[in-house]
């Protein structure tokens, strides 16, 4: 099952259709192995200053993921397409991560220390 994509855009950004698209296909290319536990996904892409300019563009992609904290992912830059290429590499090292000490975590066990024979 995949994930619902949410992108909102906020504060002084227009996301054009084609920006959309490219958008929901750059994540679900980055995260095409690792779709199978996610279980929903919301990119956040708003401009701080506005008409301004400068490095004032935040890109952030929150994934949920079942039993497991969700992982926020946040780029901030001046343009939107390198932002989200970033954040979606990025957001896919740190669900390899998550993913990776969560088997760890679940296959490790644990072994009571034994003491040694008390000396009489």
């Amino acid at each position: 099952m995949k994930p619902t994509i949410a992108i909102v855009a906020t504060k002084g950004v227009k996301l054009s259709r084609r920006l959309r698209e490219y958008v929901i296909h750059r994540l679900s290319l980055a995260l095409d192995r690792r779709q199978y536990s996610i279980q929903a996904m919301k990119v956040r892409i708003s401009d701080q200053n506005g008409p301004k300019g400068g490095i004032d563009k935040h890109c952030q992609i929150q994934l949920t993921l079942p039993g497991l904290p969700i992982v926020v992912i946040t780029e901030k830059g001046n343009d939107v397409v390198a932002m989200v290429d970033q954040a979606a590499h990025r957001a896919a090292q740190a669900i390899d991560r998550l993913l990776s000490r969560a088997k760890s975590i679940r296959h490790t066990r644990y072994t009571v220390p034994t003491s040694e024979p008390a000396l009489i």
